[in-house]
């Protein structure tokens, strides 16, 4: 009589919140990481990911900037730093042999070698290195290419998933590469500046297009727009006497590439905010980026910021620089996105230490993707 008593509470209690997860499949995955490409063996992160989504049939990659560390890949193959900068790049996708989804990888500054004047060569070279090696591989955007936007433009670039859920692909290592000397490439007719105006436009244009046709947007990049790792510096001496000062003659000739790559720093923030003026316009929309080493996430106007760049290292955050609804620096790993029928979409961490997922959370409700609550999380503007 115990056991059957006991029969009828499960049902009557525990069954009834198991039926909607059963109810509500999964419908997409989407697996972030960034900042990965140190060695010539694979990170454990890399490992995990790689582990993680190969029997998954809805899995999408999108690896997000900073692939290879060191002097990039520059197509001398006379030169020993470009072999081992292929290799690093080769590495990782050979994790992938086999693996029948989604695809994707965003440069970052350190593709750009390091926002040196070699950078747009490099770019380019690792976009012909990635979709040659996938171009013969079984990944079902093989054929469209799976370096993004590619052409050392600044995109954007969309790619419609099945499942009603668009990922727009945008470099913005494109928009800091500056200074003399620094070539990048421009739309035919077009000067840096118009390109960059265009690129926004642009952006805008291909989130309303997604928003008035009932997609879940995912713009992909590798700057943060808001973070607490070490890249949030305070305005320094240093770098006040290089930028504002007559010996920002030295910030022409290159110095000033590192102080460009901290989120205060004057063209950052500008892009940061200009960003943010058109994410916070379509309540919803998720921004994937790397570039600090930690997992973090932020919720500002109804956008989701996450950043997932502990792909091979970590190092400490700041735990009271911009409120954060999810942060970890202890370990590597990345993020995962799980987009449901009903409309629902969580986010996932997973860590190499806990030798898998130790974080979930529901960010947007189903049916109507609204923000899954209400709170003010008090960030300020970019």
């Amino acid at each position: 009589m115990k056991k059957l008593l006991e029969a009828l509470l499960v049902f009557m209690f525990v069954m009834p919140a198991l039926l909607p997860a059963q109810n509500d499949p999964i419908v997409r995955s989407v697996y972030l990481i960034g900042n990965t490409g140190t060695d010539t063996i694979p990170s454990e992160a890399m490992q995990l990911l790689a582990f993680e989504c190969f029997d998954d049939s809805l899995a999408a990659v999108v690896m997000l900037g900073d692939n290879v560390f060191g002097e990039g890949n520059y197509g001398d193959t006379t030169s020993e730093k470009a072999r081992i900068a292929a290799r690093k790049l080769e590495a990782q996708f050979e994790m992938f042999v086999g693996f029948n989804g989604y695809f994707f990888l965003v440069p970052g500054e350190r593709d750009w070698a390091n926002g040196r004047r070699r950078g747009k060569s490099a770019v380019l070279q690792q976009e012909r290195l990635s979709n040659e090696w996938f171009n013969n591989s079984i990944v079902r955007n093989r054929k469209q290419g799976v370096f993004m936007p590619g052409k050392a433009l600044p995109g954007p670039v969309s790619v419609d998933l099945p499942d009603n859920v668009r990922v727009v692909f945008i470099d913005t290592q494109w928009i800091l590469q500056k200074g003399l000397f620094k070539p990048r490439a421009s739309y035919p007719g077009m000067s840096n500046k118009a390109t960059k105006n265009l690129f926004y436009s642009r952006l805008d244009s291909l989130i309303a297009d997604g928003n008035s046709k009932g997609k879940k947007i995912l713009v992909a990049g590798h700057h943060p727009v808001y973070s607490n790792g070490r890249r949030v510096h305070v305005i320094e001496p240093l770098r006040s006497l290089i930028e504002y000062t007559p010996l920002q003659i030295f910030g022409l000739m290159g110095i000033n590439r590192y102080f460009r790559q901290d989120l205060v720093h004057p063209p950052y923030r500008k892009m940061r905010r200009r960003l943010h003026s058109i994410f916070s316009k379509y309540p919803g929309i998720l921004y994937a980026s790397a570039h600090e080493h930690g997992l973090e996430a932020f919720e500002k106007d109804s956008v989701i910021y996450m950043v997932s760049g502990s792909g091979s290292f970590t190092k400490p955050l700041d735990r009271y620089r911009f409120p954060a609804f999810f942060m970890d620096d202890l370990q590597t790993g990345f993020f995962k996105l799980t987009y449901h029928s009903s409309g629902a979409i969580y986010l996932h961490a997973y860590g190499v230490s806990d030798r898998g997922e130790f974080w979930k959370r529901l960010i947007r409700k189903g049916e109507s993707g609204a923000p899954a609550t209400g709170e003010k999380e008090g960030i300020p503007e970019p």
